[in-house]
């Protein structure tokens, strides 16, 4: 297995040549799981086997990642009671 890790997040190369032949290649994504990990550490996605399925698992994450800039900025405007 192949793992690399830049900032808070990584993957992980997969290979499952001990269960097929030739063997299946595939890729997951991960995340550091506390700012003491040394390495991404927590799985984010499924195992994915194809550039397509990369693709369309970063663009997901990054639309929700907006998504979420956008709830978090409102989120600090808003009066809070309590």
């Amino acid at each position: 297995m192949i793992q690399e890790t830049k900032g808070r997040f990584g993957f992980h190369l997969i290979n499952d040549a001990h269960r097929h032949r030739p063997p299946d290649l595939q890729i997951q994504f991960y995340v550091k799981s506390s700012a003491l990990s040394r390495s991404a550490d927590l799985a984010i996605s499924p195992h994915l086997a194809t550039e397509a399925d990369i693709d369309q698992f970063v663009d997901d994450a990054i639309a929700s990642l907006q998504a979420i800039r956008v709830d978090a900025k409102r989120a600090l405007t808003v009066p809070h009671t309590g």
